[in-house]
């Protein structure tokens, strides 16, 4: 009789947990089109329990990233929030909206570029999320609209500004220096399907160790 109890009680567990579901990790990918590049990859990359989702469309500059962050949170639960704001903030355009680098304006200036990120990374806090800065990615000699040394003044102004709102940082910009020139076209700030892989790689360890703890 004592047999059959355990036995039963040993077959009445199995199915319990067998039954229940696995408790589903989220993710969300906040950025423009180098974001959306990479983030099939980190899809592709992380087990059935965590889902990755990306802002809708293009995140663009700082500017449209304060105006529909809300919007893109979806009054949802996130374990981790990955977001990247830059290469729209500098690059420049002329009076028809057109990308001039030489007779453009810029964007959104560095000082206005910082508080914007402050105002971001505010709200990204007030989440149960584990928020991610991710550095913006290297722009190449003669890209549209863009120059190559404006990358390293916002990072570094973004760098600053995560420090002070206690936001982990991964820094794409260095590893992007030696994995964009043999995974992209000539002038252009984007990647080849394996560049973006390449990339997705750094965040993916970064998800992984957050989720763990």
């Amino acid at each position: 009789m004592n047999q059959f109890r355990v036995a039963f009680f040993l077959v009445l567990s199995f199915i319990f947990f067998a039954a229940k579901p696995y408790e589903v990790k989220r993710v969300l990918v906040i950025g423009d089109s180098i974001s959306i590049g990479y983030t099939p990859f980190i899809k592709a990359t992380m087990s059935p329990d965590v889902e990755v989702s990306h802002n809708p469309g293009n995140g663009g500059s700082t500017l449209r990233g304060k105006d529909s962050l809300q919007k893109w949170l979806d009054n949802r639960d996130w374990d981790v929030i990955l977001f990247n704001f830059g290469l729209h903030d500098m690059v420049h355009k002329d009076s028809s909206g057109k990308y001039d680098v030489v007779n453009g304006t810029i964007a959104v200036p560095l000082k206005e570029y910082k508080k914007n990120l402050e105002v971001i990374a505010d709200k990204l806090n007030e989440t149960r999320a584990k928020v991610i800065f991710v550095t913006t990615t290297m722009v190449p000699e003669g890209a549209s609209g863009r120059k190559t040394a404006s990358v390293p003044a916002y990072n570094e102004v973004a760098l600053k500004v995560m420090k002070k709102k206690n936001i982990q940082v991964v820094d794409l910009y260095q590893p992007s220096l030696e994995i964009h020139p043999n995974n992209s076209k000539p002038k252009d700030v984007h990647y080849t399907p394996k560049g973006y892989e390449l990339l997705a790689e750094m965040l993916v360890k970064e998800i992984k160790e957050v989720l763990k703890g």
